[in-house]
């Protein structure tokens, strides 16, 4: 599937993800149910040259691997990790992109880029959960949740907000099906299970279980289904010509072979959202781009993620061949050209 799946016209569809972030209400049952049900069938049949496919138990499944190394070239936006900012991809979709960085004769947005099939986008994951930025709703949402009121005031605010970033997650997946990619993180693992590479999510509060909680409360087991089945079927891992990303630093060095059939392997799907700074063997990253790339590509390649955060634009890893981009302070991506290195001091952009 290519193209526009939506049925809405291109500025109709922008007005709508703006009233989605501006607004951020709770979505009706009706309308999430449909959202989901349509990604997940995306997702599930993204059988394409850049997403390939592997079999399982006689059952043909969508890879976990994107692979754009031999499809047409364009430039490339990496989004880090979302945590319910859903203004954050609005402001994106708003950002004026450099006039070089298309190589039009006028500067063009974001959005219109992705209308016109001009860039692709891959957002790292982690779209729940607003973390630090939102601790102390988070302290009263505990208090909420220790009551039994597991959709309370401070509960529903926050995933007012979580709920309107996965929405326009979801739309721009449907929409710009082979040029918006959304890639799984570690908080993507919204029954707060323990297995299959996931891990229940606790920092601040109870945040997996509340969350969890919520939707059974809310929407009921059908919902919490439908999503879960959206977020299994999300990609791990992408590959370009210029660099490779995932959610976190890879633990180890992952075979495309490995990467393509991620989703049924927990220790992969493990060593690629929940990698700790410190962790990841040394050679991960270089044994990768050499792997996926070539030796010749990998010498001016980059292995990108997101997962950690850092201070300032952006912090280097093994060898400076890793590049961690997660700042939750800022709203900033990293623009790769088709036709130069990437240069983190002057290829990241903040977009709000």
């Amino acid at each position: 599937m290519t193209g526009s799946e939506s049925s809405r016209d291109g500025d109709s569809f922008f007005e709508f993800l703006s009233r989605t972030a501006d607004g951020m209400r709770l979505p009706a049952y009706e309308y999430l149910y449909s959202l989901l049900d349509r990604t997940a069938t995306v997702l599930e049949n993204e059988f394409t040259v850049y997403r390939p496919d592997y079999t399982n138990g006689g059952e043909r499944k969508a890879g976990s691997l994107l692979d754009f190394k031999n499809e047409v070239q364009l430039p490339l936006v990496i989004v880090p990790d979302l945590h319910a900012r859903p203004n954050f991809l609005l402001n994106l979709y708003n950002f004026q992109l450099p006039r070089d960085f298309t190589g039009g004769t006028a500067a063009v947005t974001v959005g219109a880029a992705l209308e016109s099939g001009k860039i692709r986008v891959v957002c790292v994951g982690d779209a729940l959960h607003s973390e630090l930025r939102g601790f102390s709703r988070w302290m009263s949402a505990r208090e909420e949740f220790h009551n039994s009121d597991y959709t309370g005031y401070f509960m529903s605010q926050e995933m007012a907000e979580g709920l309107s970033l996965a929405i326009i997650v979801m739309e721009s997946k449907c929409r710009w099906v082979s040029r918006f990619h959304f890639l799984k993180g570690n908080h993507e693992n919204i029954t707060n299970r323990e297995g299959g590479g996931d891990h229940p999510f606790c920092k601040f509060a109870d945040e997996g279980q509340m969350v969890k909680d919520f939707m059974i409360t809310k929407y009921g087991d059908d919902i919490l289904y439908l999503y879960s089945c959206v977020e299994d079927a999300l990609p791990l891992a992408a590959v370009f010509p210029q660099c490779v990303i995932s959610h976190a630093e890879p633990l180890r060095a992952f075979s495309r072979e490995e990467l393509i059939s991620a989703r049924d392997h927990a220790e992969i799907v493990h060593g690629l959202t929940w990698t700790s700074n410190g962790e990841a063997r040394d050679d991960s990253v270089m044994t990768m781009l050499k792997t996926l790339l070539g030796p010749e590509a990998a010498r001016s390649s980059y292995y990108f993620a997101g997962h950690r955060p850092v201070t300032g634009n952006y912090a280097l890893r093994q060898n400076g061949k890793f590049i961690q981009i997660h700042n939750p302070s800022l709203q900033n991506v990293a623009l790769v050209y088709t036709d130069r290195i990437f240069n983190p001091d002057t290829d990241i952009h903040s977009v709000g």
